[in-house]
């Protein structure tokens, strides 16, 4: 299956530092192909193999650093 694309509206994102932490966890994922936080949009695209990786379970890791996700 092709890589899916999912944007995340994070809550929390303050600086260089939270899209570095973002990126770095994120990036070492099974399943992540790129992750690309935009911290003026507060935004996170995460390029993901759905057959590896849940949705749901990036979620929950951007949760678990201490971020909120927005509808």
């Amino acid at each position: 299956m092709a890589t899916k694309n999912t944007v995340y509206k994070v809550g929390g994102l303050k600086g260089e530092h939270c899209r570095d932490r973002i990126e770095h966890t994120l990036s070492h994922l099974p399943g992540v192909d790129r992750v690309d936080v935009n911290i003026d949009s507060k935004q996170v695209n995460v390029a993901y193999n759905p057959e590896v990786i849940a949705s749901g379970y990036i979620e929950e890791t951007l949760q678990t650093l201490g971020y909120s996700i927005q509808g």
